[in-house]
């Protein structure tokens, strides 16, 4: 809009001074004026021009370097992802490493590498006949239960399982009340009562190795007590 200003302008000052002017150098004057005018635009516009054009270089430019920035942060969370799942699969295959190595040693051991894992299975807390009643023997392997328990200041959650009878109810009562019985010894070893759950899930659960061998009701295999930490 200005170039056109301009123009106007001077072409109108140009005509003011060829009227004045000869008539054989009227065309010739006009034509060197706008010959003028066009050079004199084309200057500015040129001018103009790479102005604009070193500010679109400015800010191409800071965008690239602010995107560069912002790649570089993108990529450094990436590797400090990358690196935390790299540790946590590493600690996986550790621990692993050590429950086989825990394989050929004592079920004590066993038994501390499993609860450090998230779950034990504990065979060896045994009831007497189809009640709640814990058996002597079973008392040594209570009380070392509730040592690891001191150990790990989180919540568990004791499970009773049983075998299977024809009253499915039965057994889901039987199961809790042998559950609840593990708590209470535990409670009795000083393990506080707030981080003790109990759930009785009666015959609902065989073992993997009762499952395997199509193992019929009645089998006592599937009895037994599971202690799960509980997140």
């Amino acid at each position: 809009m200005d170039y056109k200003r301009s123009l106007s302008l001077l072409l109108a000052l140009a005509a003011s001074y060829a009227l004045a002017a000869p008539g054989g150098a009227e065309a010739q004057i006009l034509k060197k004026i706008k010959e003028q005018t066009e050079r004199r635009l084309e200057a500015r516009k040129a001018k103009a021009d790479s102005a604009a054009i070193a500010r679109v270089g400015k800010a191409v430019d800071s965008t690239l370097e602010k995107t560069g920035r912002g790649v570089s942060t993108i990529v450094d969370k990436a590797a400090g992802v990358a690196e935390t799942v790299v540790a946590r699969t590493e600690q996986s295959v550790a621990d692993a490493a050590s429950r086989l190595r825990n394989a050929g040693g004592s079920a004590s051991d066993q038994l501390a590498s499993d609860l450090a894992a998230g779950r034990a299975v504990l065979p060896e807390i045994r009831f007497e006949g189809h009640t709640d009643q814990l058996t002597a023997a079973s008392a040594p392997h209570i009380a070392h239960l509730a040592k690891l328990l001191e150990g790990q200041p989180t919540a568990f959650l004791i499970e009773g399982h049983v075998e299977a009878t024809m009253d499915a109810a039965a057994d889901l009562s039987l199961s809790e009340k042998r559950a609840a019985a593990v708590k209470a010894s535990l409670v009795a070893a000083r393990i506080p009562a707030t981080r003790l759950f109990v759930m009785g899930l009666g015959s609902t659960r065989p073992t993997a190795v009762q499952v395997a061998s199509q193992v019929g009701a009645g089998v006592g295999s599937n009895a037994r007590i599971e202690v799960a930490r509980m997140q």
